[in-house]
């Protein structure tokens, strides 16, 4: 039984909204696809969370909620300037740094409430877990038999027009991160449970993540669910048998390479592939032209504003005056030309802080979810660098530190929180 203490309705509301959030965007996504507006609801329910979160961290770390709140004035000195100057608005800085403020905001709020109220919070993160993932699971399974929107725009050198399924999300990039977060979660909890039905939950992901098409998608996907089993097993096997897994997983890898262009030839990326290669080359394929975007937006900012300002940073506003395409899609590079030298020690600290607490618990106790979840934020830190979305994105905070947090529950309560 669950101790009733004061705001103990509070936070059990508050976890219930956590648990219903994906489901808010996908009828956001719907609405915005359908109708071409989609009346602020994602953004009025997502604003109301993060009220409502930093409330209760002021009653139960108000330390916390003051730091955090002067890092995002710190943030907004280059945008505030950019205002002043050259009369800019801030309104979409003020938006983007709520975003880069969530994932610590939400951590923080997860770890207090587990430190006051474990029990609560076991409860509350299974369920949030579990309708979340019910939710991207019927998504994509929805996708599957042909509802939802494409992936990718139509696009004019490709003979398959409508690439790709999100379902009813709206950003492809965004869901591919929730994927991986999810799947970093949910696989080493069923592992740990449930054997076959980490089966089928492994088939399920691959499938989601084949219908999105993002590359990190589904290197990530792969990746995690590879990861899993083999550090579940690693422990008990002998050097001869830690040999021939090895070797076996290599030899898998290889052959899974010699089979990758069949393979993107049916999923119907490989004539996008094929035609950025020829047009950009190999960095093409890998950065998706994010080098030269970056390389414009520079000299945006070199040629328009002073090196004090880029110091601070220019803001959003800074480059959307100038150019159209004003995101280069890496967060490092993005968040420095916005936020200046603040906005790249806060991103640092932010990847930086997740890994290390993230090892932390690995190395003080060992387990298939703690490797996991540091997976998980090696992976984030990655993307972050040559995909961006992950720190700016609206969809990925609840759960990136929902799997953070998980780790501070102790080993028996983990593992029971999932069954």
């Amino acid at each position: 039984m669950l101790s009733v203490t004061r705001w103990y309705y509070a936070d059990r509301l508050l976890l219930w909204l956590f648990s219903a959030y994906l489901l808010v965007d996908a009828l956001n996504g719907f609405l915005l696809n359908e109708w071409g507006r989609s009346f602020g609801l994602s953004a009025l329910y997502k604003l109301s969370l993060l009220l409502l979160t930093a409330w209760r961290l002021s009653l139960l770390a108000p330390h916390l909620l003051c730091a955090l709140m002067l890092a995002g004035t710190v943030l907004m000195l280059g945008p505030l300037y950019s205002q002043l100057r050259y009369g800019l608005s801030p309104a979409d800085d003020i938006s983007l740094v709520l975003k880069l403020l969530s994932p610590v905001l939400c951590f923080a709020y997860f770890a207090a409430l587990c430190r006051a109220e474990p029990g609560l919070f076991r409860q509350g993160a299974a369920w949030m877990l579990g309708l979340n993932l019910a939710t991207v699971l019927l998504n994509f399974a929805l996708g599957a038999v042909g509802f939802g929107y494409s992936s990718y725009l139509p696009q004019p050198h490709l003979p398959q027009l409508d690439l790709g399924s999100k379902g009813f999300f709206n950003a492809a990039n965004e869901v591919s991160v929730v994927l991986l977060a999810l799947a970093a979660l949910s696989l080493p909890l069923c592992w740990q449970r449930h054997k076959a039905g980490f089966l089928l939950l492994a088939a399920a992901w691959i499938g989601c993540a084949s219908l999105l098409l993002t590359k990190t998608g589904l290197a990530g996907v792969v990746l995690l669910i590879l990861a899993v089993p083999l550090w579940g097993c690693w422990a008990s096997l002998s050097s001869k048998w830690k040999g021939l897994l090895v070797a076996l997983i290599l030899l898998c890898v290889v052959l899974a390479g010699l089979k990758l262009p069949d393979l993107l030839q049916q999923l119907g990326l490989w004539q996008k592939l094929q035609y950025v290669y020829q047009n950009q080359g190999l960095a093409g394929v890998l950065l998706s032209s994010r080098d030269q975007y970056a390389l414009a937006i520079w000299q945006i900012s070199t040629d328009y504003y002073s090196e004090w300002h880029r110091l601070f940073g220019i803001g959003m506003a800074g480059v959307s005056s100038h150019s159209w395409k004003f995101w280069a899609e890496s967060d490092l590079f993005d968040l420095f030309i916005f936020y200046g030298v603040p906005g790249l020690l806060w991103t640092c600290w932010v990847f930086c802080g997740f890994w290390l607490h993230s090892l932390s618990c690995h190395l003080n106790r060992p387990s298939v979810l703690s490797a996991s979840v540091l997976l998980l934020n090696s992976l984030l830190l990655g993307i972050a660098v040559v995909a961006g979305h992950v720190l700016s994105s609206g969809m990925l905070w609840p759960v990136w530190a929902l799997a953070n947090a998980w780790l501070l529950l102790p080993a028996d309560e983990a593992a029971d929180a999932a069954s």
